[in-house]
């Protein structure tokens, strides 16, 4: 069953959301977490947006599954294979940050380890079918999440 990494994200909040108010003893009370988490949150929109959108100045797919017309290895892809994934994370640790509950952090943990395990290896199929050595090399030198 294929999920959406958007609705993914979704879930990963709306799942730290709930065991935080659930298990309200494990809250920590440091304002500078809550500081922490806008910062988190900010960044990791940021890394979306930019990733986005040099991908639509190419004109290649945005979806997971769709076939990409343009292998960008520029911007934000200088340090992450998977910039948009990667904001994705911050934004899920942001707003656990947030909910300041020790078990929330089960929702991002979740979200990377899905992410990881079904939906990056399929895109790095799909880009290695496509671009083949340009992917590779390009696989070699700059990692995964950062």
């Amino acid at each position: 069953m294929y999920v959406p990494p958007p609705i993914l994200l979704v879930i990963a909040i709306a799942l730290s959301y709930l065991i935080s108010v659930q298990f309200p003893i494990l809250q920590f009370t440091d304002v500078s977490i809550s500081f922490a988490g806008i910062i988190f949150i900010t960044v990791g929109i940021s890394l979306f947006l930019w990733a986005i959108k040099l991908l639509r100045k190419h004109r290649t797919t945005l979806r997971p599954h769709g076939k990409p017309s343009k292998l960008v290895t520029y911007g934000p892809y200088r340090f992450s294979r998977n910039p948009i994934y990667l904001g994705f994370l911050m934004i899920s640790i942001g707003t656990v940050l947030l909910f300041a509950n020790v078990l929330a952090f089960v929702g991002p943990i979740i979200f990377f380890v899905f992410i990881s395990t079904f939906v990056i290896p399929m895109e790095e199929s799909m880009l290695t079918k496509v671009f083949g050595k340009s992917y590779t090399s390009y696989n070699k030198k700059i990692r995964r999440w950062i």
